[in-house]
């Protein structure tokens, strides 16, 4: 997942997963100091199909057959969810170009692998058939499966991303995490063919590392489930029932302790009920698994700058900014921890590079009461600063006008 946080001072601290600020001037997603609560944009209505409204209730049906191997180092109970896993994936491609047409919304289409996405957590599987085979090579499984989309429920998932960008991250996080698995499947099953070629002196040890790697990899997989439950008590830039996310959070570290999503995700619920130390915590945990998460040092700079520590804030923001440039958020934030240390200068540098990234932020984010703020105070600002100079008094105007804000 992702966490969201915006500090509002000239601009906003945005946490992007799960918290949301807001200092002197607006705030961000996630975490707020003086009014956490965001209110979420207006909703645009999705475009009806052609030959259908988009409101009526569906449920669009897809087939998969999996060939899956179980050699001496797999059980059939691992293959069976070794399996699942693969036709879900497969028929989740088979139904992308579907999918894409229900997931139009005024200018917020999504690409087929968003669409993929959202609908990997929403779907249905039913087992037809399950046929059980031998081979020279060792044994295996054929799952015959439906799955089952129901596109009313996808249809709610993209009006809530259009309202929160933060929640788009976090299906995507946890979709490259099965896809990771699932690669990880893949290689550990040419390994195993591999070893069965080779003679049977020191067979045993490779073997036996062989299947501890695979019960990790297999035990990983239901790991997303409970994320995928934690998503759904998300709303509006935090989660609605913090300490049951955190349950949910709880049992997929359990199965998947390697998975730095989420360790963040749990760090923003942490957040939300109001522990800071524990937030920064596993935020650490995160950034231990992957030294380049962006939005953990997002998440972690804005929690710091809540505690005042302006200065390591900064040193977390300019990571992001490093790995993730075009994140505007990241430069609000930063923005926001400048000012709180008099270095204006350097404030008014990364707002104005907020605007020139997207100079439509403030007009998109208007209904959230945060990082609108930090955007149109430079408009204030310069209509001020015109107003005190046509009283003769011009050096705030000239100021602005020489660093490229009031032109």
């Amino acid at each position: 997942m992702k966490v969201f946080l915006k500090i509002i001072l000239i601009s906003s601290l945005l946490l992007h997963s799960v918290i949301t600020y807001s200092a002197d001037f607006s705030g961000a997603n996630g975490i707020n100091q003086q009014a956490l609560e965001s209110n979420p944009p207006g909703v645009v209505p999705l475009k009806a199909s052609e030959n259908k409204s988009f409101k009526e209730k569906e449920i669009k049906t897809f087939s998969s057959s999996v060939s899956q191997p179980f050699a001496g180092s797999q059980s059939p109970d691992e293959a069976r969810i070794a399996a699942v896993a693969k036709g879900k994936a497969e028929a989740l491609e088979k139904a992308g170009t579907y999918l894409e047409t229900m997931s139009v919304v005024e200018n917020f289409t999504l690409t087929k692998d968003q669409t993929i996405a959202l609908a990997s957590g929403i779907l249905s599987v039913d087992i037809l058939s399950q046929k059980n085979f031998a081979t020279d090579e060792g044994f295996g499984m054929i799952l015959e499966m439906k799955i089952n989309v129901d596109t009313s429920v996808m249809n709610k998932r993209v009006r809530q991303i259009h309202e929160d960008e933060a929640l788009m991250e976090k299906f995507i996080e946890l979709k490259g995490r099965e896809n990771e698995l699932l690669e990880k499947i893949k290689k550990l099953e040419n390994l195993n063919r591999e070893l069965g070629k080779l003679p049977e002196k020191g067979k045993k040890d490779k073997r036996n590392q062989l299947k501890r790697e695979y019960d990790e990899v297999i035990q990983a997989i239901p790991a997303g489930e409970w994320n995928q439950k934690a998503i759904s008590l998300w709303e509006r830039g935090k989660y609605k029932d913090p300490n049951k996310a955190i349950e949910y959070l709880n049992e997929s570290i359990q199965l998947d302790s390697k998975n730095p999503v989420s360790f963040n995700n749990r760090g923003v619920a942490y957040y939300n009920l109001g522990n800071r130390q524990l937030a920064i915590g596993e935020f650490n945990q995160a950034l231990k698994l992957d030294s380049n998460y962006a939005d953990a040092y997002n998440n972690r700079g804005v929690v710091l700058f809540e505690l005042r520590q302006y200065q390591k804030a900064i040193e977390d923001f300019n990571r992001v900014i490093s790995l993730k440039p075009q994140r505007v958020d990241s430069f609000l934030n930063r923005a926001a921890a400048y000012k709180n240390i008099w270095q204006y200068q350097n404030c008014l540098d990364d707002l104005k590079q907020a605007l020139l990234l997207d100079p439509n932020y403030a007009r998109k984010n208007a209904g959230q009461g945060s990082a609108n703020i930090d955007l149109n105070e430079i408009e204030r600002l310069c209509e001020n600063a015109c107003k005190a100079c046509n009283l003769g008094l011009c050096k705030s105007k000239n100021y602005l006008d020489e660093r490229g804000f009031c032109k």
